[in-house]
Formats: C-alpha cells, structure tokens, sequence
C-alpha cells in the first residue's frame, strides 16, 4: 500500500511593523496533511526563512517542528504574535521556563519598574492575565472581536489566569480551533449564514458589557484614588507607581469584584492598576 504524500499549505503570512528582539519578522500561518490527517501551525518567520519576494519559504520539516501539542507552547505563540503587533514592548522576552513544554510560561522585562532582581510569580502572573483581559476588552470596543488578534489575546488571558483548570485548558483549545477554522475557512462560510444580524446584534452586546466593565473598574480606581489620597498625601500619589501602590493596598482590603479576577479571585495586580491610572490621568480623572 502507498503512503499517502505529506502536503504543506502556508494558509496566511503576517509581517510585523517592526522586527522583535529575537530577530523575528512575522508569523506564518499554515496546515500540513497526511492522508486524512490535518495539523494546523504557526510560527515566528526570520529574515532566513524569506524568498527574494520577501515571503516564507519554508519546508515540510520546518511545519512538523512548529506543530504544538501543548497549551504552553501555542500561547507563547499567541503572544509573540500579540508582542509583534504593539501590545507589549520590544524588549519583553517571553520564554518557556525549562525544556519541559509543560513548563511555565514567563516574562523579562515586563515589570522594569520593579527592578531586575524582581522573579516571576504569581503576582506578576495575575497581572498579566488582567493586562491580557484589557486587551480583549479593547478589541470588543474596536469591533475586533472574533479578529486573530482577538483570539491570541483572549487564550492568552485564560492561560495567565488559571491554565490548571480543566475547563480552561479545553477553552483553550476550542477558541484555537475556532481561529483555525475561520482562518482556513471563515471567510467562505460566514458569506453564506443566514443570521448575520444576529451575530452582529451579539458583538455589539459583547462590546457593550466590555465597556461597561472597564468603565466600572476606572471608576473604583478612581474612587480608591481619593481615598489613597486623603491617607498618604499628594505626594505619594504624584507618581504612578506610588499611586498603584497604595490603591493595591485599599483593594486587598476590600476586595471589590471589579478588580479581582475572575478566574481565580484574585486581586489584580499593581502593575495592572499603574496602566489604568496613567491613562487616567491622560484623561485628566486622576491627580
């Protein structure tokens, strides 16, 4: 009996604005298949991996390398992917923490503040869940919802957030399968439902309740903010980090929902409340 030729389809190629620190300078989207089995990858594309048209030229063992049968490895993907178009800095490195795939994913340089002797654990894990739940939010309100993006940031919120969780992890792999199907074929399928207007009223109830909850939670920063002010003066409050301090601590005293995680019940982060509160005072809400 012949074996069935192994066939590699590159589905999508998306360069980056500007390279990452690793060098890389996009993301390849693509399937492999055998016979009836079908594997869908992605991976970081370098400079090397280009053709003179300045698109992937990759092979059969390059796809098989980049399959990943892990959640930890599929979200490092998704949030190299998310790092690649501006959500986070340049200079954070993302990184599996030991050669096991099952190992933990973490982060340097994404709390400088800190200093550099500060070590990955769970509070900087629940912040970067919170930060990741912000970025999902922000693409419900820009009616991104269901994008690449959307999906990347929404699996990478859920593994930050509890990844042990049974529930979770299947959640995981539902939302990256649904990706998989609309980006090989969405575009196809979505032409011919006949309830589109339903699923348009239902992203724009989604948006509602995204802004509503970021709204809810600015507003009890806001309110923590005065009274962090009325506690340690004006000058402790001039400085964002000072700032995100002292509200941590009336949080973690009182513990309103709207800042805990949902997931986990945790109370976000300090990291998480100095983003809101810089853009509060852009906004001219805050100090």
């Amino acid at each position: 009996m012949v074996e069935p030729s192994t066939v590699l389809e590159i589905i999508d190629y998306n360069s980056f604005p500007k390279p990452l620190s690793v060098g890389a300078v996009g993301m390849v989207y693509g399937k492999i298949t055998n016979g009836m089995t079908t594997n869908f990858f992605s991976e970081l594309i370098y400079p090397f991996h280009l053709d003179a048209n300045g698109y992937p030229s990759i092979g059969i063992k390059f796809a098989l390398d980049a399959i990943r049968y892990s959640a930890t490895s599929e979200v490092l993907v998704a949030i190299q992917y998310l790092q690649g178009h501006g959500w986070f800095e340049r200079e954070v490195e993302f990184f599996i923490n030991g050669l096991d795939p099952f190992d933990e994913i973490q982060a340097n340089g994404w709390k400088s503040e800190r200093g550099s002797d500060e070590e990955w654990g769970t509070s900087e894990r629940v912040d970067m869940a919170f930060y990741l739940e912000d970025v999902v939010s922000e693409l419900e309100e820009e009616g991104k919802a269901l994008s690449k993006e959307w999906y990347y940031a929404k699996v990478s919120q859920l593994y930050f957030s509890d990844i042990e969780m049974p529930d979770v992890a299947m959640t995981i792999g539902i939302l990256l399968a649904q990706l998989w199907w609309r980006v090989d074929l969405g575009g196809v399928a979505e032409r011919g439902q006949a309830n589109s207007e339903a699923l348009q009223k239902a992203n724009s109830a989604r948006k509602e309740r995204s802004k509503v909850q970021s709204e809810d939670r600015n507003n009890v920063i806001s309110q923590y903010w005065i009274e962090a002010m009325a506690e340690f003066g004006a000058e402790t409050m001039r400085r964002d980090s000072n700032a995100a301090q002292a509200i941590y601590a009336i949080a973690m005293r009182k513990r309103p929902k709207e800042l805990l995680i949902k997931a986990t019940g945790e109370v976000i982060g300090v990291e998480a409340i100095r983003k809101r509160i810089s853009a509060l005072r852009k906004l001219n809400k805050v100090g």
